[in-house]
């Protein structure tokens, strides 16, 4: 899912030093140049190099005007929707984002002679599996492609109510601008491939869960802003880090003895334990299955669960300064909090969350989600839930595949060329971000970016991953994780057998 480097070498191209087009030397002059003479004689400064001209494989493309029918999502109740990076405002208004996104959608309606239909679809959480199963079961074939939740989106590729896009025609899955990793992680059964992430689908990247830092306590607290910053570079950002972050830096602003949401500072505030550990969890790089010639297993029942879960526990129950009962919940709630200076930390907000923090007064800026311990390698970010990714319904016939493979394929290439650059690198990095550090902890959290799998199926493997194995443990306030998982284990077991089956089913039926 990395695409950072198509991005620098994009501004390295803007500002004139790619040294293998330009010649520049590392430290900013022109190397040396080559006095050898050619085999006639020829000076070899003065034989000109032949540019190569790019030919856009497209570029004889032409649909005659075709509709190309896009669901969008618009769910007001999600973190993050897909909508103003799809479909935009319709019209250029000056603002960068907006103005990039109707750019491109007008350039590929020119380049393959097609017409974008939008249509703004508000499902919801708890809504969007029944309400897209409907329009397959009706036989409506009214979206070309349907973007929304990568839970709802996951549980209708079971039931065998998506395309198979493993084999899809035109779309290259080898470029940055499809996050084919993520799209294999997803896959039960190899040859099976229903879900498209990638850049046009840019909420998984904006979806993408972080933490957010109040440089100014940090500074009064320690006597250096970047305290964190400097122990995430030093990759020891754990657990106990940020457990003691948050024991140092809460404080009764009152005095009376008590932590009261809205008249103290509390080291950490986050909305409720289920969502608002979902980060945490995925953050300790554990591994919820693995591949055999027999189907998935599951393999984390294991001395790492039993830490991660007592470490979770410690955090939020146990932690004098965390905060996660809010008494209005909503994210709303937790922005304002932050914004006041009332919590050091704040969970449960994503990286496009950044830039609803354009007015506070302090320093503020990312941070990744803590590792589980210093011996754990990388970082990881996690994408949510409610992540929005695309399908393509079993309603569009097959002899429109190409046709929309070929759009999106093209959607694709022009979101990682125009959108994502003015979204990510001259918007999050640049305008939001204080500083190189700033803009370094970004490409951080973007970089680590991982596996869907649990995101996308616990629902459809009875919450056995996430659900019963972590969160129900940790609102009980139960450490035992070896008793909860087998709890759970053969509903589980059952659970990913059934869903191992229907995936091979849909395949032996060309799906």
């Amino acid at each position: 899912m990395k695409k950072i480097i198509s991005l620098l070498l994009a501004l390295l191209l803007a500002a004139g030093c790619l040294s293998v087009m330009v010649g520049c030397s590392e430290n900013g002059t022109d190397d040396k140049k080559d006095e050898t003479p050619q085999a006639d004689g020829t000076p070899a400064d003065a034989v000109e190099e032949e540019e190569e001209v790019w030919v856009d494989p497209f570029a004889d493309t032409d649909f005659g005007g075709r509709s190309f029918r896009v669901s969008s999502s618009i769910d007001e109740n999600d973190a993050t929707n897909a909508d103003y990076l799809i479909r935009g405002s319709g019209e250029l208004n000056g603002e960068a984002v907006n103005d990039a996104v109707f750019n491109r959608n007008q350039k590929i309606a020119e380049l393959l002679n097609i017409k974008f239909e939008f249509t703004e679809t508000s499902f919801t959480v708890g809504s969007a599996e029944g309400d897209v199963k409907k329009l397959v079961v009706s036989g409506d074939d009214a979206f070309d492609v349907v973007v929304n939740d990568i839970r709802a989106m996951a549980n209708l590729s079971r039931d065998g109510y998506i395309h198979n896009i493993y084999n899809a025609p035109v779309i290259d899955f080898d470029q940055n601008y499809w996050y084919t990793e993520a799209m294999k992680d997803c896959q039960f059964i190899e040859g099976g491939m229903y879900l498209l992430i990638g850049d046009y689908f840019t909420d998984a990247l904006q979806s993408c869960h972080c933490l957010y830092q109040n440089k100014d306590i940090l500074n009064n607290t320690y006597q250096d802003p970047n305290y964190i910053t400097n122990i995430v570079f030093d990759g020891k950002w754990t657990y106990d880090a940020m457990i003691s972050v948050i024991e140092q830096t809460h404080q009764d602003l009152n005095g009376d003895g008590q932590m009261k949401q809205g008249e103290d500072r509390f080291g950490f505030t986050c909305w409720g334990r289920w969502g608002s550990m979902i980060p945490f969890l995925i953050a300790t790089d554990i591994q919820f299955i693995e591949r055999t010639d027999e189907g998935p297993k599951y393999c984390f029942n294991n001395e790492r669960s039993v830490e991660i879960l007592d470490k979770m526990i410690q955090l939020f129950n146990h932690t004098e300064g965390s905060h996660y009962d809010l008494a209005d919940a909503s994210v709303a709630t937790l922005q304002t909090l932050f914004s006041n200076s009332l919590t050091t930390l704040v969970g449960y907000n994503r990286l496009g969350d950044l830039s609803k923090f354009r007015e506070v007064e302090f320093q503020m800026s990312a941070l990744p989600y803590p590792k589980l311990n210093e011996e754990q390698e990388h970082y990881v970010t996690s994408m949510h839930d409610t992540s929005e990714i695309g399908v393509i319904l079993m309603t569009l016939p097959l002899d429109s595949m190409e046709y929309v493979c070929t759009v999106l394929e093209v959607c694709g290439r022009e979101t990682n060329r125009t959108v994502i650059p003015e979204w990510y690198e001259n918007g999050l990095k640049v305008k939001y971000a204080n500083g190189q550090d700033d803009a370094k902890m970004i490409d951080l959290i973007h970089d680590a970016i991982t596996s869907p799998f649990a995101l996308a199926y616990d629902q459809a493997l009875s919450n056995f991953m996430m659900s019963s194995s972590f969160s129900t443990p940790l609102s009980n306030d139960n450490p035992d994780f070896a008793s909860n998982y087998k709890k759970s284990e053969k509903v589980g077991n059952k659970a990913l057998e059934k869903a191992y089956n229907k995936f091979a089913e849909n395949l032996e039926n060309g799906n």
